[in-house]
C-alpha cells in the first residue's frame, strides 16, 4: 500500500514505493474526464442529454464550476484546465464527470451534449464538410449534433490562418550559401527530408491522482515529476494555499515532457471533485487517453542539404526543422533547443545554417520523451550520411571518420563536442559486423538486379547492412532547470542512517548509487534511504519538495559523479555520532562553458557515444523485412555496474524493435552490445540505442530495396507500397519518353 500518514504527521511531501492506482479509501468516488469531439468552435454550453437517466450521486462538472484560476502560466504558457470556450484541439478536456462506477461514468460521457455559438453559423456548409473529419458523431441516445455544428466561420477562418509560431531558433557559422555554389568545394550535393514519428509508449501505470480533504487539508497522492508545479497548480485551481496541500509521491513512469505538467492538472482536477463532492477521488486517464495526450510524439520533418568537397569532407550544411507542437506546449522552445544542438550529429562543418521553427496547430499538444528528445535529429542528420554515402560512393565508415568532431575535423562547429574513444567504437562495430564486406556485397547485388530479368523463377532475398552514431548529453546546461538542479545532497544522522536527497529515476539506478555508497563507506543496505526531500528526516525544519523536475534533461551521470565526490567527502569526516551534511553542486567553470544568449560553447556537461550497425533481409515474395543482426558498441565512460548498463540497452533495444513497425513487434536472432573501457567519469547512456537503432534500420531498408526509406514507423505493407510507386513512376517515365 501507499505510504501512510501518521496522525500529526504535516510533512508536506511523502514517498511511497507503490502506485497511486493501488490507493483504496473507504467511500471513493472516481472521475472521467469528457473530451471535445472536434477540432474547432466555440462551446456555449454542456450539458447531459435532456433524455438521459442521469442516477443519483453523478456530477458533470465544467470550466465554470472550478473555484480558483481556470487556466494556469506554466513556463510562460497558459494551459486550461478544462476548456474555457473556444475548442483548441480534438480531445481537448471539456468537463468532468464523478459518481462511485466508473462504466456508468464511462457510458455517460456520451450523453454529454456540447453546444456551439449558433451566432457564428456560415451557411457554405459544404467547404467546411470537406474540411471536418468529425461530422458524423452522434449521442448515444439518437439525438444528432446540431447543425451549428457543421459550419462556423472561425472555423472556416482558421484553416487558411497562417502557423503561429511560438518558438524558434536560428544558427548561421560561416557561408553555406556561398559554398554550394562552389563547384569546387560542393562537389556534391545532396538533399533529403526525414521523419521519425515513433511513439514509445510506456504500457504502464497511466497518469492520474487520488485527492480527499481531510479536517480541511488537501491530501493528493499522485506520480508527479515536478512536485513544486503540482502543488502550485492544485493551490491555484482549488484556491485553497498551499500549507494546507499534502502530497504522497508514488512511483511513476513519467517519461514525457506532457507527464511534467499535465500531472499537475490531473491532481487539480481530482482535487476539485473531492472538494465539490466531498468524497475522495481517483482521476486515472484510460490507455487511449496516456497514448493520445501524454505520449504522443508530434510531427518533427527535418529537411537537410549537404555538400561535399571531392574528398569526401563536409563543406556546408543546412538544415530546416519544422515541429508541430499542438495547441499549447510549455517545453516547446526547449525541445526546439535540443533538437537544434543535434541537428549536425556526431560531425564537423565550417558552414552551417539551421533554421528551426515550433508552431501552433489544433492537434493535441505533443509531448517528447524526455531522454530521447535528440533521436529525431539524429534519424535525419544518420539517413541523409547513408543517403550521402550511396550517392557519392564514399565508404560509410571513412565518410563518418573523416567528418566527425575529433577526428580529421580538430574543431566542430557550430557547437563544442568531445567523443572520447569514437573512432575506436566506430571501427570495432565495423569490424565486428564484417560491416565493409557486407555493405560492399550489398552494393554489388543491387547493381546486378538492375542488370537482371524481372522474369525469374526465383529471387534471393535483397539484404541491406547500414551504420549509424550519435552521442547522448548529460546535464543540458542550456537550461536554467538544469543549471540550477544539477546537484547532490547526503546526510547522516546520529543513527548512521545515511539519506540521499534525490530520488532514483529508475530501479537499476537506485541499486547502482546503492552499489557505490557500500563500496565506499560501511553501512547496511537497510541504513541507506533514499528521499525527494530537501532536509534529513532526522531534522525539526521544514520539509520542502526539491523545486524542479526530476529529470528534464538527463543529469544521472553527474548525479552519480557528485554522489562518489559527496562520498569521498564523507569518508575525510570524523564520524562521532553528530550529524554530518555535505552537498556538491556542478562547478562554476562548466556552466560558464555555454551561452545561452550566443546558443554556443559546449551545451552538455559530457556525451556519451553510441554506435550500431543493423543488417536487413527482405523477403523478395512477401516485401516483409527481418533483421538479421544488431551490434552495438558504446563509450559511455567508466561503466560502474557493467550488468545493470548492459540490461539497459538491450531492453531499450527491445522496445525500439516493438515500435518501427505499426501493430507488429520485431525480432533479432543475434544482438551483440560492447562498451569501450575506459576511466572516464561515467556518462548517461540510456537514450542512445533510441537515437542509432532507427537510423541504422531505415537505412538498411533503403539500401535492400534500392530506394529510400525516410519515414518511421513503418506499416506492415509500407515498403512493397515504396516498391509499387517507384515502379508505376519508372513506367510512366518510360511511357511519356516513348
Amino acid at each position: 500500500m501507499c505510504a501512510k500518514r501518521k496522525s500529526g504527521d504535516k510533512k508536506k511531501v511523502l514517498f511511497s514505493d507503490e502506485f497511486y492506482s493501488d490507493l483504496h479509501v473507504n467511500d471513493m468516488i472516481h472521475a472521467v474526464i469528457v473530451r471535445s469531439p472536434f477540432s474547432y468552435g466555440k462551446i456555449t454550453s454542456i450539458a447531459f442529454a435532456p433524455k438521459a437517466k442521469i442516477p443519483a450521486g453523478y456530477f458533470l462538472f465544467t470550466y465554470k464550476d472550478l473555484p480558483g484560476k481556470k487556466q494556469v502560466n506554466i513556463l510562460g504558457t497558459d494551459i486550461p484546465i478544462l476548456c474555457t470556450g473556444k475548442i483548441a484541439y480534438k480531445g481537448e478536456a471539456v468537463a468532468l464527470i464523478a459518481g462511485e462506477d466508473k462504466k456508468v461514468l464511462e457510458e455517460l460521457k456520451s450523453s454529454v451534449r456540447i453546444q456551439l455559438d449558433k451566432t457564428e453559423l456560415k451557411t457554405s456548409e459544404s467547404k467546411f464538410s470537406r474540411a471536418y473529419n468529425s461530422l458524423s458523431v452522434s449521442f448515444k441516445d439518437g439525438t444528432p449534433i446540431e447543425e451549428s455544428l457543421i459550419s462556423l466561420k472561425t472555423s472556416l477562418e482558421d484553416f487558411s490562418k497562417p502557423k503561429e509560431i511560438i518558438a524558434k531558433r536560428k544558427v548561421t557559422v560561416g557561408k553555406s550559401e556561398e559554398i554550394f555554389t562552389d563547384e569546387e568545394k560542393a562537389a556534391f550535393i545532396i538533399e533529403g527530408k526525414w521523419k521519425n514519428q515513433i511513439p514509445y509508449y510506456s504500457n504502464k501505470e497511466t497518469e492520474g491522482a487520488v485527492a480527499q480533504v481531510k479536517a480541511g487539508n488537501l491530501y493528493i497522492t499522485t506520480p508527479s515529476k515536478w512536485i513544486e508545479q503540482t502543488i502550485s497548480t492544485v493551490s491555484q485551481v482549488t484556491d485553497l494555499p498551499k500549507d494546507k496541500i499534502f502530497l504522497t509521491k508514488t512511483k511513476g513512469f513519467g517519461e514525457t515532457t506532457s507527464s511534467l505538467y499535465q500531472n499537475g492538472i490531473l491532481s487539480a482536477l481530482a482535487a476539485f471533485a473531492a472538494i465539490k463532492t466531498g468524497k475522495p477521488v481517483r482521476l486515472a486517464l484510460s490507455r487511449a487517453e496516456q497514448e493520445s495526450f501524454i505520449e504522443s510524439p508530434g510531427d518533427i520533418t527535418i529537411s537537410h542539404k549537404s555538400s561535399l568537397d571531392k574528398n569526401g569532407l563536409f563543406s556546408a550544411m543546412e538544415v530546416s526543422i519544422e515541429y508541430d507542437s499542438g495547441a499549447y506546449n510549455p517545453f516547446a522552445s526547449y525541445i526546439l533547443d535540443r533538437l537544434v544542438l543535434a541537428a549536425c550529429g556526431i560531425y564537423n562543418c565550417k558552414n552551417v545554417k539551421i533554421n528551426a521553427r515550433a508552431y501552433k496547430s489544433h492537434n493535441p499538444p505533443s509531448s517528447q520523451v524526455i531522454s530521447m528528445i535528440d533521436c529525431q535529429a539524429f534519424f535525419a542528420v544518420e539517413n541523409q550520411v547513408q543517403k550521402i554515402s550511396e550517392i557519392t560512393g564514399f565508404s560509410p565508415v571513412e565518410l563518418r571518420q573523416m567528418n566527425k568532431a575529433g577526428g580529421l575535423q580538430k574543431h566542430t562547429e557550430p557547437f563544442n563536442f568531445f567523443f572520447g574513444r569514437s573512432s575506436d567504437a566506430i571501427n570495432a562495430v565495423a569490424i565486428r559486423s564484417d560491416f565493409k564486406r557486407k555493405y560492399t556485397v550489398s552494393r554489388l547485388a543491387e547493381y546486378g538486379r538492375n542488370e537482371k530479368s524481372d522474369n525469374l523463377t526465383y529471387a534471393p532475398p535483397f539484404r541491406g547492412i547500414a551504420l549509424a552514431c550519435a552521442f547522448e548529453g548529460s546535464g543540458y546546461l542550456g537550461s536554467e532547470f538544469e543549471k540550477s538542479n544539477i546537484s547532490m545532497h547526503i546526510s547522516l544522522n546520529q543513527d548512521k542512517k545515511l539519506f540521499v536527497h534525490a530520488q532514483p529515476p529508475s530501479l537499476s539506478i537506485k541499486e547502482i548509487w546503492t552499489k557505490i555508497i557500500q563500496d565506499s563507506i560501511e553501512i547496511e543496505k537497510r541504513n541507506i534511504i533514499f528521499t525527494g526531500e530537501s532536509e534529513d528526516e532526522s531534522s525539526k525544519k521544514k520539509i520542502t519538495p526539491l523545486p524542479l523536475p526530476e529529470s528534464l534533461a538527463g543529469d544521472v551521470s553527474i548525479k552519480t559523479i557528485l554522489l562518489q565526490k559527496c562520498l569521498d567527502s564523507l569518508k575525510r569526516k570524523k564520524i562521532d555520532g553528530s550529524p554530518i551534511s555535505i552537498k556538491k553542486s556542478l562547478p562554476l567553470s562548466r556552466k560558464k562553458a555555454w551561452s545561452q544568449s550566443d546558443f554556443s560553447g559546449t551545451p552538455f556537461y559530457n556525451t556519451a557515444f553510441g554506435t550500431c550497425t543493423v543488417e536487413v533481409e527482405l523477403d523478395t515474395c512477401t516485401f516483409r523485412e527481418k533483421i538479421r543482426k544488431i551490434c552495438v558498441i558504446i563509450d559511455g565512460g567508466k561503466i560502474l555496474h557493467p550488468k545493470a548498463a548492459e540490461n539497459i540497452v538491450h531492453s531499450s533495444i527491445s522496445r525500439c524493435l516493438s515500435s518501427l513497425v505499426r501493430d507488429e513487434s520485431l525480432n533479432c536472432p543475434s544482438i551483440s552490445v560492447q562498451f569501450t573501457q575506459s576511466e572516464e567519469e561515467p556518462k548517461q547512456i540510456g537514450g542512445l540505442i533510441y537515437s542509432i537503432l532507427p537510423a541504422a534500420y531505415a537505412s538498411a531498408l533503403s539500401q535492400a530495396i534500392a530506394l529510400t526509406v525516410n519515414k518511421l514507423p513503418l506499416r506492415t505493407d509500407s515498403l512493397y507500397k515504396i516498391k509499387k510507386k517507384s515502379e508505376n513512376k519508372r513506367e510512366n517515365m518510360q511511357g511519356t519518353e516513348e
